[in-house]
């Protein structure tokens, strides 16, 4: 679905993979005309990324690039070429926001990261996303998520005690700057709207994730010298259960950070006699030094219940347990009913895709989302339609592979 709060606002999209597609789908949902710029060849790198339909490779199939780019039109350019540099020019001179997240020296030899762009189009938002900002002494590095997470500090709290630090389970540095990018690009267009100036909005992946995962055990550090460590599946610092435990079918979150719901879930095991046993009095000591223990036999316990008896005891005892949802369990859910949207497209079929995490009541009805452009699928009407070229210059640009 989208809505049409952003209505008359057009952003132009240029990059590939997570971080630039995300912020420019976050926007897109909001109502803003999104055009999407792909490489004439193979287009966006995310098109070549899976899971695919029947596990049959396709460029038009991907669903890494079929989620992240609903509501958009796209169109090819290659602007490493003169003719591909002007009609970027013509394209930036008549859009409201730029989001993009080339490498840095393209960036720049196209006057996006420099200010020339701004000075083509005062009123130009350029939403700048890079590994680690266009200043300081990393600007020119290059980096993967699993650079990222490590950079940033947070990989140093993921895994086993005793075992490597680990990288997030999920590309989470392109979701966390895109989410980023959309904040500080819509803040820009309100501003805008008084000052009639436009922004440079510059966004480090590795400073997104440090701001969420690393600023706390740095204030931990400093404030109480305190080094982060990892504790696999168990939460540090917190009263023992804090994890992920195994039932008769499946994984339930089992927490009991109060007191009272500590008893009570002992009252529900039959008050077990290793309850009363002095070294688990501490359950904060329990995560550090007895979890292994410990989770044994909460899961001795735990094997006569499956994931849904084991929630609907929780709601009868006001306990947070949780079933551990696999994706098609999240898919099948009725509360999520709503967020999961069926579109077609003619190389996948038809998908459920997620859509806009939220609802805003009060502006109109939002509408169905649009289908991800196939490669190049909005050529004619960009060019011919927005920049004026004809159908015989439109032609040419393809004969010559500028688009």
């Amino acid at each position: 679905m989208t809505y049409d709060l952003l209505q008359g606002v057009r952003v132009l999209e240029l990059g590939g993979f997570i971080s630039a597609p995300y912020c420019a789908k976050l926007l897109a949902d909001l109502g803003a005309q999104v055009i999407k710029v792909e490489p004439v060849a193979g287009g966006d790198v995310a098109r070549s990324y899976g899971p695919f339909p029947n596990d049959e490779p396709s460029l038009e199939a991907s669903g890494l690039f079929l989620c992240l780019n609903t509501n958009k039109m796209g169109i090819t350019l290659d602007f490493r070429t003169a003719t591909g540099r002007k009609l970027l020019s013509e394209l930036l001179s008549i859009s409201d926001v730029v989001v993009e997240n080339l490498p840095l020296p393209e960036a720049e030899v196209l006057g996006l990261t420099t200010g020339e762009a701004l000075k083509t189009n005062k009123s130009l938002i350029l939403a700048a996303i890079t590994p680690f900002g266009l200043t300081g002494p990393y600007r020119n590095y290059k980096a993967y998520e699993i650079n990222l997470t490590a950079a940033s500090g947070a990989s140093v709290g993921i895994g086993l005690p005793d075992r490597e630090p680990l990288d997030f389970p999920v590309p989470l540095a392109g979701y966390q700057a895109g989410v980023c990018a959309a904040t500080a690009t819509l803040s820009a267009v309100l501003a805008r709207s008084i000052s009639g100036r436009g922004q440079l909005v510059d966004v480090s992946e590795a400073e997104c994730l440090a701001s969420v995962f690393t600023g706390p055990e740095i204030l931990m550090w400093m404030y109480q010298w305190r080094i982060t460590r990892r504790t696999g599946h168990h939460a540090r610092d917190f009263p023992y259960p804090n994890c992920s435990l195994r039932c008769k079918d499946g994984y339930v979150y089992m927490g009991a950070p109060e007191a009272r719901q500590w008893r009570k879930l002992l009252e529900l095991m039959g008050q077990p006699s290793w309850a009363k046993d002095p070294r688990f009095s501490d359950r904060t000591a329990i995560n550090t030094y007895y979890a292994d223990e410990v989770d044994a036999l909460m899961e001795e316990w735990m094997a006569a219940f499956t994931t849904e008896e084991l929630f609907q005891l929780g709601l009868a005892n006001r306990l947070p347990l949780a079933p551990v949802k696999t994706p098609a369990e999240v898919l099948a859910d009725t509360r999520f009913a709503g967020f999961f949207e069926e579109i077609e497209t003619p190389a996948a079929g038809r998908l459920k895709y997620p859509v806009a995490p939220y609802q805003v009541y009060g502006a109109h009805p939002p509408k169905p989302a649009r289908p991800p452009p196939a490669l190049g699928q909005d050529n004619q009407a960009i060019y011919c339609g927005l920049l004026g070229r004809s159908n015989d210059d439109l032609v040419k640009l393809f004969q010559t592979g500028v688009i």
